[in-house]
């Protein structure tokens, strides 16, 4: 979280934009799924200004449980009822988890560098 490539999405939240939805047990916070638009010296060499870039967090012992799908069923609700037209992510392709979560929820791949895809989600 503290590196400079993970700070961008939680420094100053919640701005103007942000979105985010947090999975609970027992009320006690067990993931969560955000988007936030960058701009300036935020955005990384492949990221639009015009569109929002995903992160999400899943505590490991509620890994494969289905609380990723549910955050990112609430995430893409919400940033369609906010006139969001497209999401982007990026992730590894090394992650085979997180790259079918991505997937099953129409997310594409538009770039790839390496390792490295990224992947995106429009929505109507």
């Amino acid at each position: 979280m503290e590196e400079a490539r993970n700070r961008r999405f939680w420094s100053g939240w919640m701005r103007v934009g942000d979105i985010g939805v947090v999975a609970e047990d027992d009320a006690v916070p067990v993931g969560a799924a955000w988007i936030r638009r960058f701009a300036g010296e935020e955005l990384s060499a492949i990221d639009d200004p015009e569109v929002p870039v995903l992160a999400i967090a899943v505590e490991r012992d509620y890994r494969g449980c289905g609380v990723g799908g549910l955050l990112m069923d609430a995430l893409i609700e919400h940033a369609r009822a906010s006139g969001i037209s497209a999401i982007s992510l990026t992730t590894g392709l090394f992650n085979d988890a997180a790259v079918r979560l991505y997937r099953s929820r129409g997310f594409a791949e538009v770039f790839r560098r390496g390792e490295g895809v990224q992947m995106r989600l429009t929505l109507d």
